[in-house]
């Protein structure tokens, strides 16, 4: 078994991250924070990477803060000093402009379902087993669950998970939109590849990172900010050379050759 925190593996522009603490059932601690938060900026900085995903290693994804960590902090009443030597915010993964699946491969709570919301897409395993547990650690809701959830899957479905904490699945996760697939265990990380592979190799760089930046400023912004910001990306995406490749890819019935992101897509003209 390696000793490695957070696996890496790369299939066709798919960087596949693995937490890799199966003996804590991936349980979260500063040391894996750290290793997954460095792990997403070398997906982020090396260009042939065009899609990232998270999973965990053996059947659980992650069942949050791990308890021996936990214990620490009752004692200290404070969090541990580690925490200033992760470079990244907490909210690091929200801003990777590159697409995120989190593969949900068994049980995620607290921290570990924190980090499936700050995925793009969720895909997951039938009847694992989720929670957002805070309320039940004597803890507020951490990591930005707060913000995300209710922009998820509603400000009143949200508020009941958070405030009960209770235990709920993956089968009642697909239903309120919380997870957008479920996909049966032999085929699960087979059929998540496929997904992945497709988004690496079909769809722009560029385009995406526009996306995610519109998304999330969409969502503090009045609606003409919004239609004005989407004018001023359009009429620099028109001249384009991802814009040119995407429609002659389409007409031409072939695959697309988009740029890696870093290089221009929807800045640089066609030749």
């Amino acid at each position: 078994m390696s000793d490695e925190l957070v696996l890496r593996d790369d299939v066709d522009g798919v960087a596949i991250l693995t937490l890799n603490r199966p003996h804590r059932r991936n349980a979260w601690t500063v040391p894996l924070q750290r290793r997954y938060y460095d792990r997403l900026q070398q997906c982020v900085e090396d260009a042939s990477v065009r899609c990232i995903v998270i999973t965990g290693a053996g059947s659980t994804f992650c069942p949050g803060a791990d308890t021996e960590e936990l214990q620490v902090y009752t004692q200290t009443g404070e969090f541990n000093p580690e925490m200033a030597d992760i470079e990244q915010p907490d909210w690091y993964p929200m801003t990777v402009p590159k697409p995120m699946i989190a593969a949900i491969n068994g049980a995620a709570a607290g921290f570990g379902l924190v980090q499936t919301m700050m995925c793009d897409v969720r895909l997951a395993v039938p009847d694992a087993r989720l929670s957002t547990a805070f309320a039940r650690r004597g803890l507020p809701a951490l990591h930005a669950a707060s913000y995300l959830l209710p922009r998820l899957i509603g400000a009143s479905r949200a508020t009941e998970l958070l405030v009960s904490g209770r235990t709920f699945t993956t089968t009642e996760a697909e239903r309120i939109g919380l997870v957008h697939r479920l996909i049966a265990a032999p085929e699960f990380m087979a059929e998540v590849l496929t997904y992945a592979r497709d988004l690496a190799l079909n769809c722009s760089p560029a385009s995406v990172q526009h996306i995610k930046q519109q998304l999330r400023q969409g969502s503090e912004s009045s609606f003409l900010e919004v239609v004005a910001d989407a004018e001023r990306r359009e009429h620099a995406a028109l001249a384009s050379v991802d814009f040119h490749e995407g429609v002659m890819s389409f007409v031409e019935r072939r695959p697309p050759s988009f740029a890696p992101l870093g290089e221009g897509g929807l800045a640089r003209q066609p030749d």
